[in-house]
């Protein structure tokens, strides 16, 4: 697969088929994306790999947080408050396309409770991971953590495979330091789901479109 190929056919999926991974898949996906840029070589990453039991024993522990009405917040702004046009507008239209896929109407509280609460199983994915990031770096780091984590998604292409990265799963970084023994100096940055696409299923049809370059290049030559 061309790296052009893997960049065009990756996209979010909200959705997995129960056929499992297996664990050399994921080691050789995670042993080139290690080859990721950073910044003077820093490798700032961490990640948390879990699976079968482990993953379902995760899932389980943030869905009873929410039950249990515990308070939560992620570390970092995942948006900006508000968030300014057009990046609010984009943000809007996503969400009107995939919930009039999924049927939930404009109002239905209930509705979108229970797709939100889908990332928390990773969308039975069956592989699910967590991205941190020691909280003594720098700015720069976020960056190089940024390429880490689109490096495991085109490298998964390659694999045959799909992914969703989550930034949902940093609103219980408490929750997963219980569970996975996250120390409190690594900051949770994101989720990631892996596994084989249930392209059947609607969600998955969705392609958020992109902006044309001319919206967002500026040209400076001779």
């Amino acid at each position: 697969m061309k790296v052009s190929e893997a960049v065009l056919s990756r996209h979010s999926i909200r959705a997995f088929s129960p056929e499992p991974v297996a664990e050399a898949s994921v080691r050789r996906i995670l042993d080139v994306a290690r080859y990721a840029a950073s910044n003077t070589n820093c490798q700032p990453w961490h990640l948390y790999v879990t699976m079968g039991a482990a993953r379902q024993r995760v899932s389980t522990a943030i869905l009873e947080a929410i039950r249990a009405g515990e308070p939560v917040a992620a570390e970092y702004r995942i948006h900006g408050h508000p968030n300014p046009e057009p990046y609010r507008g984009r943000q809007v239209t996503l969400g009107k396309t995939l919930y009039g896929m999924l049927g939930i109407a404009k109002g239905d509280a209930e509705g979108v409770k229970r797709q939100s609460q889908r990332n928390f199983l990773f969308f039975d994915a069956p592989v699910g991971m967590i991205l941190t990031m020691d909280r003594r770096h720098g700015e720069g780091q976020w960056i190089d953590c940024g390429s880490f984590l689109a490096s495991i998604m085109l490298v998964a292409r390659e694999e045959g495979l799909h992914t969703c990265p989550q930034a949902a799963f940093a609103h219980y970084h408490k929750v997963l330091r219980r569970e996975l023994g996250i120390p409190d100096n690594e900051i949770v940055l994101c989720g990631i789901a892996l596994g084989h696409a249930d392209l059947s299923v609607m969600p998955n049809t969705l392609r958020s479109e992109r902006a044309p370059l001319e919206e967002w290049v500026k040209w400076f030559g001779e």
